[in-house]
């Protein structure tokens, strides 16, 4: 697992299975995974790996994050292997939500997490959803 911020963290599915004792929310990230019941608050977006991700389920995955950061929730994003969508999530919620540009997200979660493979289009998704909301008057949360 890696904490790349105090509330979000990546990993696998196995830590998901047996999350530390400090998660307190589960957001799965993997199309071919599910967790048939679990204890803490759980989401699933299914993103395939290595594929373009739709601009929709990327927002979906960074929304409902920062609606588990408000209420104050340690949130596990995790894949099969937790090394590229799980990372690109979090590059979006960083970008989406705190205002981050891409380079500075993805260097943070980099620092944290050295070993990633962002899904292809990332940038241009959420470019893409940062446009629609302005369109919407909508102000980044």
């Amino acid at each position: 697992m890696h904490h790349i911020l105090e509330q979000v963290a990546t990993g696998e599915y196995e830590e998901a299975v047996s999350p530390a004792p400090d998660i307190t929310a589960l957001l799965c990230v993997a199309q071919e995974r599910n967790l048939a019941a679990s204890r803490l608050p759980y989401h699933k977006v299914p993103l395939a790996d290595l594929e373009p991700v739709s601009g929709a389920l990327l927002a979906d995955a960074a929304d409902w994050i920062h609606r588990m950061v408000a209420e104050g929730r340690r949130v596990l994003v995790f894949s099969s292997r937790g090394t590229s969508r799980p990372p690109s999530v979090v590059i979006a919620y960083l970008c989406l939500h705190l205002g981050c540009s891409f380079g500075e997200a993805l260097q943070r979660v980099a620092r944290r997490q050295p070993s990633i493979l962002l899904l292809p289009g990332l940038a241009a998704s959420i470019d893409e959803i940062g446009a629609g909301r302005s369109r919407q008057g909508r102000p980044p949360e």
